[in-house]
C-alpha cells in the first residue's frame, strides 16, 4: 500500500512539473491554449468548490478588512500556546474567561478552545460569511456564537478576557513569492488598524494571543500597554519573512513573542 502511494505521489509531482513547463512554453499557441484551459478550470472551480468561492469573494468585497484569504486550518494547531492560557487564568482563579477567534476560518480553533476552556463563553468571528456559515452548521456548543467581522453585533462587543488571532494578519504571497521585499496586498497599516480595534474590545489583564504574521505585535502603537507572558517557548522562531512599519522585509526569519498580557497604562 505504501508503493502504491508513493508512487501515485511521484505521478502527482510529475504532473506538476509537466503543467508547470507548459505554462512557461515559448509557444505562443501553446500558452494561448494553456491559458484558455486553466481559465475554464477556474471557472469550473468557482462554481463547484464553496470554499474557493468564498475565498475569490472575499478577496473581492472585503478588501478593506481582509487579511488572511485562506481558510484552512486544523484543529489543536497550537496546544502549548492553549495549555498556557489555561494555567494563566487558572493562576488567577478565572474560571470562565470570554474569549474571542478572531479569524475563526470553518470554528476548529473555536472548537479545540472549548476543550481548553469547557464552561466559557466564546466567540469566532471571520470576514468570510460562508466560513461563518459552516462554524454555524458544525457547532453543537450553546457557549459558541458565530460572526461576521463586519456585523454591528462583533461592533459593538466588548470585555473579552482573551483574544487570538492565529495564522490571521499574513499572505502567502509574502512568503511565496521571488519579488517579496515589499508586502503585499496586506499592509501595516491595515494591521495596525485592526489590531487597535481588538485592544478595544480586550479587558486590562487579558490576553492578546498572535502568531504567524507578517508584521510585529510590537511596532504597533498600543503595544506599550502589553507585556510578553513569561513561559518557555512564548518566543518561537518562525522560518518567514518579517515586514516593518513601512512595509519593507528587514529579516527572513521572525523571533516574535506570542502572548501578551495587557497591563495598561
Amino acid at each position: 500500500m505504501q508503493d502504491i502511494t508513493f508512487i501515485l505521489f511521484l505521478h502527482h509531482m510529475n504532473l506538476k512539473d509537466r503543467i508547470k513547463r507548459i505554462g512557461n512554453s515559448k509557444n505562443i499557441f501553446i500558452l494561448l491554449l494553456f491559458k484558455i484551459l486553466k481559465f475554464v478550470w477556474f471557472v469550473f472551480q468557482l462554481g463547484t468548490n464553496g470554499r474557493m468561492r468564498s475565498e475569490t469573494l472575499a478577496g473581492l468585497f472585503s478588501r478593506d478588512n481582509l487579511h488572511q484569504r485562506a481558510t484552512f486550518t486544523l484543529k489543536n494547531r497550537y496546544p502549548l500556546v492553549f495549555q498556557k492560557c489555561t494555567e494563566f487564568f487558572a493562576a488567577r482563579n478565572r474560571k470562565d474567561p470570554k474569549i474571542l477567534s478572531f479569524g475563526c476560518s470553518t470554528g476548529e480553533e473555536v472548537f479545540t478552545l472549548g476543550e481548553y476552556f469547557p464552561h466559557t463563553r466564546i466567540i469566532g468571528v471571520d470576514i468570510n460569511s460562508w466560513c461563518v456559515r459552516q462554524c454555524k452548521k458544525l457547532s453543537r456548543n450553546p457557549n459558541f456564537t458565530f460572526l461576521n467581522r463586519k456585523s454591528r453585533t462583533f461592533e459593538i462587543m466588548t470585555d473579552f478576557d482573551a483574544i487570538f488571532c492565529m495564522a490571521v494578519f499574513q499572505r502567502t504571497e509574502n512568503r511565496t513569492s521571488s519579488d517579496n521585499r515589499i508586502v503585499k496586498g496586506h499592509t501595516f497599516e491595515q494591521f495596525e488598524s485592526e489590531i487597535k480595534v481588538l485592544d478595544q474590545k480586550l479587558k486590562v489583564g487579558g490576553l492578546f494571543v498572535i502568531d504567524h504574521a507578517d508584521f510585529s505585535f510590537t511596532d504597533t502603537s498600543c503595544s506599550i500597554y502589553y507585556q510578553p507572558v513569561g513561559f518557555e517557548q512564548n518566543q518561537v522562531l518562525r522560518k518567514r519573512p518579517l515586514y516593518n512599519i513601512y512595509n519593507q522585509k528587514i529579516a527572513n526569519e521572525q523571533t516574535n513573542y506570542r502572548v501578551f498580557e495587557k497591563v495598561g497604562l
